[in-house]
């Protein structure tokens, strides 16, 4: 190999290894596009609230919030790795009446 072969080879590495590193920053970003696959996308004046604050909208306990998550009502966005938020949008599409019948009353 020529030095302008192993020039442009270095080159041709270094844009890889900054592509990968775009991909690994992407990756959350990617994940998140997965949760909301199908579901309404939250409109520009919609804003995040708080577990406690969809718990008293809906009339139910935080309990029944996380039981609302694993039936797939309502779609979590963790900040802080371990704090959930909802959109309010997507709290306000959550019958309020009890058909559902999951987990406990407003405590």
């Amino acid at each position: 190999m020529n030095t302008l072969d192993l020039n442009a080879l270095e080159k041709f590495i270094r844009r890889a290894q900054k592509l990968q590193a775009i991909a690994d920053e992407l990756k959350p970003f990617l994940e998140l596009i997965k949760t909301l696959d199908g579901k309404d996308f939250a409109t520009p004046t919609d804003k995040l609230i708080r577990s406690h604050e969809a718990a008293e909208i809906l009339g139910v306990g935080k309990a029944t919030i996380g039981e609302f998550v694993k039936a797939g009502l309502l779609t979590p966005l963790y900040v802080n790795s371990d704090q959930r938020r909802f959109w309010l949008s997507e709290v306000m599409r959550v019958p309020k009446k009890k058909p559902w019948r999951i987990g406990d009353e407003q405590t």
